[in-house]
């Protein structure tokens, strides 16, 4: 058996093909054919344009980030209720100290709850907290329970309309 050049080998092949099937193009050197412009370049990198098409939308939406904390941090007025803390007077009674920080010209809502040792509601009351001439006031008072009470909270404070009739009766 004669021995197998490499050359011999890759000259074998399986079936034929004739040129008649395919098209044959000549190169036109003058006129050459160029690939498809987009925003990456030959190796995967971005071209000049491509590459400041980026930094400007990155700039952009740092931009939309810087402006949306700001809105919330002062554009929106603040409302907040906090225990500052609570005495229990009796099985049916605590007192609750909170403060409240508003804007000045604002009539606020606070509902307080007072909760047993399961966290069980066993006492609740609405305070209306009117217009005043500082942004944070402290309040105390007492709030009816059902059963001995181990705390109480501030559960919401919110802006209401003073004129409103939907309020609900302040305790």
């Amino acid at each position: 058996m004669p021995a197998r050049t490499a050359s011999s080998a890759s000259r074998k092949v399986r079936g034929t093909v004739s040129t008649e099937d395919f098209e044959v193009y000549e190169l036109d050197e003058e006129d050459p054919v160029l690939a498809p412009t987009s925003p990456a370049g030959p190796s995967g990198s971005l071209t000049p344009r491509g590459r400041a098409f980026a930094i400007a939308l990155g700039v952009a939406a740092l931009l939309v980030a810087i402006g949306v904390a700001a809105w919330y941090a002062w554009g929106a007025p603040t409302i907040r209720g906090k225990e500052v803390g609570f005495s229990v007077t009796s099985s049916e009674s605590i007192t609750i100290t909170f403060d409240v920080a508003k804007p000045q010209d604002v009539t606020v809502l606070c509902v307080l709850d007072a909760l047993n040792e399961s966290y069980a509601q066993v006492g609740t009351k609405n305070v209306l907290i009117g217009p005043a001439e500082v942004f944070e006031q402290r309040f105390s008072t007492d709030i009816r329970t059902t059963e001995t009470a181990v705390t109480a909270v501030v559960t919401s404070c919110s802006a209401v309309d003073p004129n409103s009739t939907d309020l609900p009766a302040s305790d």
